[in-house]
C-alpha cells in the first residue's frame, strides 16, 4: 500500500513538471526574445471555435523593428521572415527610422494615420507628463476608433495574408499593442478564434513589455511632478498607468466596434473591400 502511494505520488510530481515545462515551452516558443524588441512573438498555436488551429511559425506580431541588433536579423533570418506589413507612417518612420530586416525581407507599408484628436491628446500627453485628457476609457475608444480609421491598412493586411508566398510574415506598428492589437483581433475573429484566446493574447504585451512600460510610467510620472497644469497628481499617475499596463477591456474596443456597426466579422471584412473568396484563402494559409 506504502508502495502505492509512493508511485502515485512520484506520477503526480512528473505530471504536475511536464505541465509545467509544457507552458514554458509554449510561452518560450511564442515569445522571440530580441534584443531591439520586446514584444516580438508568434500568434500561432491557438486552437478555433471548430477544432481547427493556427499554424505556428507562419504570422508574428511585434513593435516597430527599426532597433534590431546584427543577433536580431540573424534570428529573423533563422525564422525565414518574408514578407514584414508595417503599420506606422512614414513620418513616424523618419523618427523611429526604418525596419533592420535580413536581406531580400519584403517591407508591406500600410499606415495608419494617428491624425485625430485623440492621438494629438495622446501625443501632449507622452511630451509632458499631464495625462487628464487620457482617461482610462480613452484606451478602449482607441481600438474601436481603429477599426474604421486602419479599414484601408487592414484590407491591405488580409490580401498580404491570402498570399501563400508572403510567408512567414511579421506585422507592426510602434509597440505592438493599438494598431497591431486590432489587427491581430480582426484576423483571430475572422479565423473563429474564441474571444477569450484573443483577449488573452492581448495582454500578454503585458508581460513581454513590463520592464519598457515600468521604466516608461516612471519617466512620465517624474515629468507630471514637475509640471504645475497636473492639479491632481494620483488621478494623473492613474491614467498614465492604464495607457501602459492594458486591461482584457480595452481589446473588447475593437470586437464591440465590429458588432455594432457591422453585425459580424465577416460583414466588416466585406465593407473594406476583403472579399468571402481572400478569407478563405488566408484560412486555407493559417489553419491546419
Amino acid at each position: 500500500m506504502r508502495n502505492t502511494i509512493f508511485t502515485l505520488l512520484i506520477l503526480t510530481l512528473i505530471g504536475c513538471q511536464s505541465k509545467k515545462e509544457k507552458d514554458t515551452n509554449d510561452i518560450f516558443l511564442r515569445h522571440i526574445e530580441l534584443e531591439g524588441q520586446s514584444n516580438f512573438r508568434d500568434i500561432g498555436n491557438h486552437t478555433t471555435g471548430n477544432g481547427k488551429s493556427l499554424k505556428s511559425g507562419m504570422v508574428y506580431r511585434s513593435g516597430t523593428l527599426s532597433a534590431c541588433s546584427n543577433s536580431d536579423v540573424q534570428i529573423l533570418d533563422s525564422l525565414g521572415i518574408k514578407t514584414v506589413v508595417n503599420f506606422l507612417t512614414e513620418e513616424e518612420r523618419k523618427v523611429r527610422g526604418e525596419d533592420i530586416l535580413p536581406r531580400g525581407t519584403k517591407s508591406v507599408f500600410l499606415p495608419i494615420s494617428g491624425e485625430n484628436q485623440e492621438a494629438e491628446q495622446i501625443l501632449e500627453a507622452r511630451q509632458t507628463g499631464n495625462f487628464a485628457a487620457v482617461p482610462i476609457e480613452l484606451n478602449y475608444n482607441i481600438h474601436a476608433l481603429l477599426v474604421d480609421v486602419g479599414k484601408e491598412a487592414y484590407k491591405g493586411f488580409f490580401e498580404v495574408l491570402a498570399d501563400a508566398d508572403s510567408y512567414p510574415v511579421v506585422f507592426h506598428c510602434s509597440h505592438g499593442v493599438h494598431r497591431t492589437g486590432t489587427a491581430t483581433a480582426l484576423l483571430m475573429m475572422a479565423l473563429d478564434v474564441p474571444w477569450d484566446t484573443i483577449a488573452s493574447e492581448y495582454m500578454l504585451s503585458n508581460i513581454y513589455r513590463k520592464e519598457e512600460s515600468n521604466a516608461r510610467i516612471k519617466a512620465l510620472n517624474e515629468l507630471a511632478e514637475h509640471n504645475p497644469d497636473v492639479v491632481d497628481k494620483a488621478k494623473n499617475l492613474e491614467n498614465i498607468k492604464a495607457f501602459y499596463q492594458l486591461n482584457e477591456n480595452y481589446i473588447k474596443g475593437t470586437k464591440e466596434a465590429v458588432e455594432n456597426e457591422y453585425g459580424n466579422i465577416q460583414n466588416y471584412l466585406n465593407s473594406i473591400g476583403v472579399d468571402s473568396l481572400t478569407i478563405e484563402k488566408v484560412k486555407s494559409n493559417l489553419l491546419k
